[in-house]
């Protein structure tokens, strides 16, 4: 049996937590937590089962001494970049495998030389490995779009992107902080109104989807768009103001000469905001080429919260992985560098 580790419990975090106890193939170990009023509880009874006996820790320190075979890593890479990087190496380095969500994680290479040459460094030293997942990024482009191009002559340009409703999404720190819902339209302060940084959220996938491909990047281009609301709103992670940014979209455009790729996301706190943006809620692949090709992808049913079923999928992603990144030779792997890999189900 796998001894594993939750590292987190937000949205994600807490839906792998639940699913991890409920294998039969994972044995749960430990669980590291942030906030103080989650520590000290027992596991099961934090993602709402009965108990387990094993109790919740705060402690860094704690959680990296375990013995354990992997750690499924779901901290706030997006904000708190080179803390959540040091975890990861540190990890790795006491011999624990990594799977981790959130887009710095899908090609660290792409974001900066040092952020790989760490983990290698650190899978070498724990002979150890790493693999960063998730649903957009780190698996919808990068997995199909290869998959379709088999079916092209050639292309001029491939698109990838997310629509999604964010209102039921209850991160206050990723909503307000990171993404900048809720502020005013010229407001600097948060992550995302850098262009840079909201580049930075995609070009992992795009380097990844371009490898897949065998493209040379020659250009990026990243770029963010908001619209405000005329009526204040109030969402799962907190007060709208009227007036202030309720739906947005950014992403990267990658020149590879033979073919743009362009990787968007688009999120709104109200359906009926920026009616001239694309609407359809899910995640579209488009081929602009011989032939024209378009797949769309719906996470959940009609009557589901589609974030959250997002969220659900993102953490299946990371613990199916998990005997392949065992299985692998120590070291750094992306979606296009690892082996193949599917779900493995048990009988209920």
């Amino acid at each position: 049996m796998t001894r594993a580790i939750q590292w987190a419990t937000g949205v994600t975090g807490m839906t792998s937590l639940r699913h991890v106890i409920e294998r039969a193939d994972l044995d749960l170990v430990g669980v590291r937590v942030y906030d103080p009023a989650k520590a000290g509880v027992d596991a099961g009874t934090l993602c709402g089962g009965g108990e387990v006996g094993l109790h919740t820790t705060a402690n860094r320190d704690e959680i990296i001494s375990t013995e354990a075979d992997v750690v499924l890593y779901m901290g706030k890479v997006e904000t708190d970049t080179p803390g959540c990087f040091a975890d990861v190496c540190d990890l790795l380095a006491s011999g624990k495998n990594v799977v981790a969500t959130g887009s710095r994680f899908i090609h660290p290479r792409s974001l900066h030389a040092s952020l790989a040459d760490g983990i290698e460094n650190a899978c070498r030293t724990g002979q150890s490995s790493f693999l960063g997942v998730g649903l957009y990024p780190g698996f919808f482009g990068e997995s199909l779009a290869p998959v379709l191009s088999r079916l092209t002559a050639r292309t001029r340009r491939i698109s990838v992107r997310e629509v999604l409703n964010y209102s039921s999404y209850a991160s206050h720190d990723l909503i307000f902080n990171a993404m900048g819902f809720g502020h005013a339209p010229d407001d600097t302060t948060p992550l995302l109104t850098n262009p840079d940084y909201a580049a930075s959220a995609w070009i992992g996938s795009a380097t990844v989807l371009a490898q897949s491909l065998g493209l040379e990047i020659r250009s990026v281009q990243g770029f963010r768009e908001v619209q405000t609301t005329p009526r204040a709103l109030t969402v799962a992670a907190g007060e709208i103001p009227a007036g202030t940014v309720a739906a947005m979209r950014f992403g990267v455009e990658v020149d590879c000469g033979a073919a743009i790729l362009a990787v968007e996301h688009l999120t709104r706190m109200a359906d009926d905001l920026a009616p001239d943006w694309p609407t359809e809620i899910g995640y579209e692949l488009s081929f602009d080429g011989e032939p024209n090709l378009k797949c769309h992808l719906v996470i959940g049913s009609h009557d589901q919260d589609h974030a959250k079923q997002g969220c659900l999928a993102t953490a299946m992603h990371a613990i199916n992985a998990i005997p392949t990144v065992m299985a692998a030779d120590p070291g750094l792997y992306d979606i296009s560098t690892i082996a193949p890999f599917v779900a493995h189900w048990t009988n209920r």
